[in-house]
C-alpha cells in the first residue's frame, strides 16, 4: 500500500508541475510580429529594354546579409498611388514646352489608379488630392497648363553652374575700368524646394491602402534649395512609405546621371530616370 501511495502522490506531483508549466507559458507567451514587405522590381536588359518574362526563382533577397524568404511573387498589374510632382519654377520656354505634354500624362493611368497633383518652385502646393476621377485629373493638369512662369526678373536668373555675371579670375568679379568702389554681387540663387515636394508626396503616400504600388513621378531640372527638409530626411521618408521615385529631368548638363539630385532619389529608391537636354521630343 505504501508503495502504491508514492507511486500516486509522484504521478500527482508531475501533474502539478505540468499544469504549473504550461499555465506558466500560457502566462509568458512570446510573440513575434512578421510584416510583409512589398519589394516592387523593374529589370532592364541591353538597350534599356524591359525584360517581363522572369520568375520568383529568378530573384533572391537580402537584408543586412541575410537571405530573405520570397513568400509571394506576382507579375500581374497593380493599382498605382502615383503623385505627380511638377517644378513650375522651370525657364519659361522649358516650362511652355512641358506644359503642352499634361493632357496626354493625364490620359496615361489606368482607371485603378489614383492620382495627386503638386506643383512647387519657392513653395510646394497640391493641385489635386488623390483621385481616381479622370476627368478631375484632367481639370488639374489644365490648371497647371494656366500658370505662368515666374516674373523676368526671378527666372531669367542663370540656373546652372556657371552663372556669375561677367569676366571673373581665379573665382572673382573682374571690375571694369573706371568702376573701382562699385560692389558687384551675384545674383540671389533660384529658391526651388524639391526636397520638400517630394517630402510632402512620401507623407500623403503613406496614407494610402498598403494593397497600392506607391510611386512619385516628378518632372524638374534638378535645381533643389531652401528646402526644410535634407535629402536624408526626404530620402528616409520615400523609403519608409515604400515609394519610388520616376524623374524626367530637363535642361540637364552632361553627363546626367552623374550631376542631378533626382539621379540620387531614383536610385536611392529604385525607381528610373530620363534626363534629357532638350524636351523638344517630349
Amino acid at each position: 500500500m505504501r508503495r502504491e501511495a508514492r507511486k500516486i502522490r509522484k504521478v500527482v506531483l508531475a501533474a502539478a508541475l505540468f499544469l504549473a508549466a504550461v499555465a506558466y507559458a500560457q502566462e509568458f507567451k512570446i510573440r513575434a510580429k512578421i510584416d510583409l514587405v512589398v519589394v516592387p522590381v523593374t529589370v532592364k536588359g541591353a538597350g534599356n529594354k524591359l525584360v517581363t518574362s522572369l520568375a520568383k526563382q529568378d530573384f533572391v533577397i537580402f537584408e543586412d546579409g541575410r537571405r530573405q524568404i520570397i513568400t509571394n511573387f506576382t507579375s500581374d498589374p497593380v493599382p498605382l498611388s502615383a503623385a505627380v510632382v511638377v517644378d513650375t519654377g522651370l525657364p519659361p520656354e522649358s516650362l511652355s514646352k512641358i506644359q503642352r505634354t499634361f493632357p496626354a500624362l493625364a490620359g496615361a493611368f489606368s482607371q485603378f489608379d489614383e492620382v495627386a497633383v503638386y506643383r512647387y518652385d519657392k513653395f510646394v502646393a497640391k493641385v489635386l488630392d488623390f483621385s481616381a476621377d479622370t476627368e478631375r485629373v484632367e481639370t488639374a493638369m489644365n490648371t497647371l497648363r494656366e500658370i505662368k512662369p515666374r516674373a523676368l526678373s526671378d527666372s531669367n536668373l542663370p540656373r546652372g553652374p556657371f552663372s556669375t555675371p561677367g569676366p571673373v579670375i581665379n573665382g572673382a568679379p573682374v571690375v571694369p575700368p573706371g568702376q573701382a568702389g562699385v560692389v558687384i554681387t551675384s545674383p540671389p540663387k533660384v529658391t526651388n524646394v524639391l526636397n520638400d515636394a517630394l517630402f510632402e508626396a512620401a507623407s500623403d503616400l503613406a496614407k494610402r491602402e498598403h494593397n497600392r504600388r506607391k510611386i512619385v513621378l516628378v518632372i524638374s531640372d534638378g535645381q533643389n534649395n531652401g528646402n526644410d527638409h535634407s535629402f536624408d530626411e526626404t530620402a528616409r521618408s520615400l523609403l519608409q512609405t515604400g515609394v519610388q521615385v520616376y524623374a524626367v529631368g530637363l535642361d540637364q548638363p552632361f553627363p546626367y546621371s552623374k550631376t542631378s539630385v533626382l539621379d540620387d532619389f531614383v536610385k536611392t529608391t529604385g525607381g528610373d530616370a530620363y534626363f534629357v537636354d532638350s524636351i523638344q521630343s517630349i
